[in-house]
């Protein structure tokens, strides 16, 4: 009786799996989630290589790149764009992120609300910038904006380097400066 009980329990997990496989193809969901927030919301949405173009990468880096590597996660609202040097003895990146309400399923959190916890988080390492977006700060793994729907994510390096510090502002203000030209 004893190992009876066992292998009905044991049947159940083996079924369940089995009907769970036919539940759909993930690569076909995720394209499925983003049509639905798309047709659901009829918002336009912002490409983080249209806030950061190629030929601003270079200026802000002060060298040559090559074509943004695009990637994209329709569930938490988010689009990255990363520009590499042409140089591949260079060290230097530029890598946006970009997560506007827009492209987020209907019942997922707000762009606010991802990057407030984010900004509390941070709360003892954080730099607080003025003066760029409707808050912005500094912190590990880069530079933190929220402006109006949209939060951008702005990595280029360490942080603790003065340099880097300066392309994460100068890109910053180019990725503000073209959403507004796109709003």
């Amino acid at each position: 009786m004893f190992i009876t009980i066992h292998a009905r329990l044991l049947l159940v997990p083996v079924i369940a799996l089995f009907i769970l496989q036919g539940c759909g193809n993930p690569s076909q969901n995720g394209k499925e989630e983003k049509l639905a927030v798309q047709q659901a919301q009829q918002i336009t949405i912002i490409e983080p290589s249209h806030l950061v173009t190629q030929q601003d990468a270079e200026k802000i880096l002060g060298e040559p790149v090559k074509k943004a590597v695009r990637t994209e996660k329709p569930i938490v609202g988010l689009k990255l764009c990363m520009y590499n040097p042409v140089n591949e003895q260079s060290t230097s990146f530029l890598q946006i992120t970009l997560t506007q309400n827009g492209f987020m399923l209907p019942e997922g959190t707000s762009t606010a609300s991802i990057y407030n916890r984010l900004k509390k988080n941070f709360e003892s390492t954080r730099t607080d910038i003025r003066d760029l977006g409707d808050d912005a700060f500094i912190a590990t793994g880069g530079l933190y904006i929220l402006k109006e729907n949209c939060y951008i994510m702005i990595a280029a390096g360490n942080i603790n380097s003065e340099a880097t510090r300066t392309i994460l502002m100068d890109a910053g203000k180019t990725a503000l400066d073209n959403l507004s030209r796109l709003k």
